[in-house]
């Protein structure tokens, strides 16, 4: 090989190692660069969880209706179906496994062991009637009773009167009381009360009942 063309191939070889960093480099920067978009092009909703696609909805909510079929076959007395599938939210949609537990975490849901949150205070012990409204609570549950006492004199106290109104309300969820019915026992000292709502929540509805009482003590201090 003459010295010319030894030049020649010394000169082809190193431009080509001085370009092999270069190409790279560039192959490097464009990965880079497709990863970064393709993470930054996949939604997600307030949990943080990838949000599904209309197909994936549809196929979780065949499922969701399956599920719910076969918790309230296994508890009795349950009433719970799901919700139209337009009422879904984005945080309602979970893995069907979890909707499972949470359906059965509804079917035991029992609101009872009510306890005070605000008591009405006692009124003159001779007064002739007064109206108070006390609220008392238990899972999620609040109940606001407004009634009206009356002093009795020949039992020297005061007793239930009339009931006013009963309403209710839950911490989560959408709840709408259907009814109630109220009966006075215990000589006029005690209103024993039934609520009957139905329950939104996960994607759920449920229906139940509550059965509580509100106290009159001698002062009218209803508990």
């Amino acid at each position: 090989m003459n010295k010319s063309l030894k030049k020649y191939v010394a000169s082809i070889s190193l431009l080509g190692l001085m370009a092999a960093p270069i190409t790279f480099s560039s192959v490097f920067a464009t990965e880079i660069t497709t990863k970064n978009v393709e993470d930054i092009s996949v939604e997600k909703n307030n949990l943080g969880q990838e949000k599904l696609t209309q197909e994936q909805k549809k196929a979780y909510y065949k499922q969701y209706v399956k599920i719910i079929e076969e918790v309230v076959a296994e508890h009795e007395g349950t009433n719970m179906w799901v919700a139209p599938f337009d009422e879904f939210t984005e945080e309602d949609w979970v893995e069907p496994e979890e909707f499972r537990q949470k359906a059965i975490a509804r079917a035991n849901l029992r609101f009872e062991n009510f306890q005070l949150s605000n008591p009405s205070g006692p009124v003159a012990l001779a007064g002739i009637s007064k109206t108070k409204e006390t609220q008392i609570h238990a899972e999620g549950l609040y109940v606001t009773g407004s009634f009206e006492t009356e002093y009795n004199h020949t039992a020297k106290r005061q007793f239930f009167k009339t009931i006013n109104s009963i309403t209710s309300r839950t911490s989560k969820g959408t709840w709408k009381q259907t009814g109630y019915t109220p009966r006075l026992i215990d000589g006029g000292r005690t209103f024993e009360i039934s609520i009957g709502g139905e329950l939104k929540l996960d994607g759920v509805y449920s229906t139940h009942r509550a059965s509580l009482e509100f106290h009159c003590d001698a002062y009218g201090g209803i508990s």
